[in-house]
């Protein structure tokens, strides 16, 4: 009798799936349709557009490389968001222990005042961004758009914070009987038990600060820092007509955050679902 309803509840989810594959072609197709374009000539694609390249070409990609423009958006964009990632999760592993192992006046109102960032969309605080930077002479440079992602902590305090909060208190107070100190406990204990969570709110923010536009299209007046997303608007607007090239910038373009996610799929997931269970 288990098989026979096992087998009718499997059947009953089998509609799920075609609606599945139909969401996740239409997530796909537009970026697969991104990458063959890009090993096409512009002829090719402006006759016929969906089509896959009969004859691919690498001409596309080595037009980037002659131009110079875009291995210098790469690092400046690498530069960026590493510095940025390594600080983001750093400030949250720290924050989040701090609330979730010390008592202190004002600390749930301090903690909700961190959660509103989540809910304010950070296009609404490039004004006031731009003014702090000012102040501390950080425009047109790296240091003032690492200083404004270094904000985007409230995400990964709350993962941390509540992944923390479910770690057994024994196994802190025991590590602290032994003569282990805060920093000792936070290095060596939780933050590898951690590990998941620190992989997924990196992935995040990587995702997040190599796709960001609006700061550095405001804090950065210089052609030669420009990072990817601002470089390929001008692009664009330079290249117009070289539809196979753009096609290649945006392929290349993709290509770092889609890396990422590939490599660290495992413990992204595993990240995911540990903060749901957990939280």
């Amino acid at each position: 009798m288990s098989s026979v309803s096992s087998r009718r509840t499997a059947l009953r989810g089998l509609w799920r799936y075609p609606f599945l594959v139909a969401l996740s072609l239409t997530i796909v197709y537009p970026l697969a349709w991104m990458v063959y374009s890009a090993f096409k000539t512009n002829s090719a694609i402006l006759s016929d557009p969906f089509s896959f390249p009969l004859h691919p070409t690498l001409q596309n990609f080595r037009d980037l490389l002659a131009d110079g423009e875009v291995p210098v958006w790469l690092q400046n964009s690498t530069l960026v968001t590493v510095v940025s990632v390594v600080a983001i999760v750093g400030l949250s592993a720290a924050a989040a222990y701090g609330f979730s192992t010390f008592s202190f006046r004002g600390k749930t109102p301090l903690f909700a005042f961190l959660l509103i960032g989540l809910m304010v969309p950070p296009q609404a605080l490039v004004i006031a961004g731009y003014k702090w930077i000012t102040v501390l002479n950080l425009q047109d440079s790296y240091g003032g758009l690492i200083f404004t992602y270094c904000a985007w902590t409230p995400f990964g305090i709350l993962v941390l914070r509540n992944f923390f909060d479910s770690v057994p208190k024994e196994l802190r107070e025991a590590a602290l009987v032994d003569g282990a100190s805060h920093l000792r406990i936070f290095w060596q204990v939780l933050l590898p038990l951690a590990r998941p969570q620190l992989t997924t709110i990196a992935i995040f923010n990587v995702i997040w600060v190599w796709n960001d536009f609006i700061y550095p299209l405001v804090y950065i007046q210089s052609q030669d820092k420009y990072t990817v997303p601002v470089g390929v608007l001008q692009f664009q607007g330079r290249s117009s007509a070289a539809l196979g090239t753009q096609m290649a910038v945006l392929a290349v373009a993709t290509a770092l955050p889609l890396l990422v996610y590939v490599v660290f799929r495992r413990q992204f997931v595993r990240g995911i679902v540990q903060g749901a269970v957990k939280g």
